[in-house]
């Protein structure tokens, strides 16, 4: 009997420990969240000031080798910012409006650096986004810095920003920055199409419910299944209805986002610390389409791996059935822990738009009068591009190789099979 009581004496101690370590380790993940999700906002707002100056930079030159820095940082530091508020936990709404804007300057500055904006219209639009950014740099300041100061742990945090119901201020953010979009670039014919399609306005199926959506999150993420869960679904005015799905296991926090209509997935997001084990690049892609498979998706094509020093980036991109041809604008993103390829990341919002492709012809080039005698085509295949009208166009995807006595560059480029434009053209190594 004394063995006996010893023995769940031991037991019990041991799940204390258990229990206490695991509480802690939960502790100390969302400390580090918090401190991430912090810096991320200091980094933010230290750009949003650099963007404003090279902002206002840009409207002072005319001379176009003066003017060609300015520009290249007014796309640098959009594409940056981008990326900081994607990883951030704030109100969707309004990252998406936050982006968007963003996009659409960093494309306009792009185009004037390839001299396709005229000098007045350049002067009138980056005045007005000057003033905005102004204006918008105010607003931005206060409600980070009130974010910051008021919250006193990371799960009031998670409550705060993720609510159904937004603050005043965000929500007042939201129809700012929405307001700049419609005035400083208002949408042509084209780009109205184009923003149908991403408003995902195409989706006609029965919606689902919320039980149906979570229960089809724990089927598609297995490690989810025992996960704590709050549901919320996307507001009125939202381009589109979706369930929002927060989850929490263990050292696992994150959320999901699914349509209403069809219930399929968005995006996902999970933050966890990463190991110090390392899986091979071999065992990643794998792994990748190993997930996008079980995901559902059996039309796809790895086609580009990036990496840092804590994940794997993967995209791939759907093949027509018809002629096979790569559909770059049908693409999933993928992110993976490079411990052991958990996948981290999902984001299916363009491949679920599914492009709808014109009927093309396809003329036969001669490469060998199409390029220099210094260039070789490597290979080539089928993919489709969109124009400068975000129009889709099938063209040749070639890989290029240019050599020289000394040296050796490797391009690819796009060409158009019926008009034989050159669509895209990149420098590879």
């Amino acid at each position: 009997m004394k063995i006996l009581s010893s023995v769940l004496t031991i037991v019990l101690i041991i799940m204390g420990v258990f229990l206490y370590t695991s509480k802690q380790n939960e502790k100390d993940l969302a400390l580090d969240l918090r401190a991430q999700y912090t810096n991320r906002l200091s980094d933010s707002s230290e750009k949003l000031s650099e963007l404003q100056k090279a902002v206002q930079s840009s409207t002072v030159f005319k001379d176009k080798a003066a003017q060609a820095q300015p520009l290249e940082d007014i796309w640098r530091l959009t594409s940056e910012i981008r990326s900081d508020i994607a990883s951030l936990p704030l109100q969707r709404e309004f990252s998406n409006e936050w982006m968007n804007y963003l996009g659409r300057l960093g494309e306009y500055a792009k185009l004037k650096g390839q001299e396709k904006v005229a000098d007045d219209k350049w002067l009138v639009v980056t005045t007005n986004v000057a003033a905005n950014l102004d204006e918008f740099s105010y607003e931005w300041q206060n409600a980070t810095t009130e974010l910051l100061a008021k919250q006193q742990s990371f799960s009031k945090w998670q409550k705060e920003v993720k609510t159904a119901q937004p603050s005043k201020q965000w929500s007042g953010m939201t129809k700012q920055v929405k307001g700049y979009s419609e005035a400083d670039f208002p949408l042509t014919a084209s780009e109205s199409d184009d923003q149908k399609k991403k408003d995902l306005q195409a989706i006609d199926e029965k919606p689902k419910t919320e039980q149906e959506v979570v229960s089809n999150m724990k089927e598609m993420f297995p490690k989810f299944t025992k996960a704590k869960i709050v549901t919320s679904t996307s507001k009125s005015e939202a381009p589109y209805p979706f369930y929002h799905i927060q989850f929490h296991e263990g050292i696992r926090t994150g959320y999901a986002d699914f349509t209403k209509k069809g219930g399929h997935l968005l995006s996902l997001l999970v933050e966890r610390p990463i190991g110090e084990d390392r899986i091979s690049q071999e065992q990643m892609k794998k792994k990748a389409i190993e997930a996008v498979k079980s995901f559902g998706f059996d039309d796809l094509e790895l086609v580009e791996t990036r990496e840092n020093h804590l994940v794997w980036h993967v995209v791939f991109v759907r093949l027509d059935p018809v002629n096979d041809a790569r559909v770059y604008s049908d693409a999933v993103q993928l992110k993976l822990a490079k411990d052991d390829g958990e996948i981290l990341g999902v984001n299916t919002m363009e491949y679920i738009q599914k492009e709808k492709l014109p009927d093309q012809k396809i003329v036969a080039i001669d490469w060998n009068t199409f390029f220099t005698s210094e260039a070789k085509v490597e290979q080539e295949r089928l993919a489709y591009t969109e124009n400068k009208q975000l129009q889709q166009r099938l063209c040749y995807e070639l890989l290029v190789l240019k050599q020289t006595d000394d040296q050796s560059h490797t391009f690819r480029i796009l060409v158009d099979t019926e008009t034989r434009e050159v669509l895209k053209s990149e420098l590879l190594t």
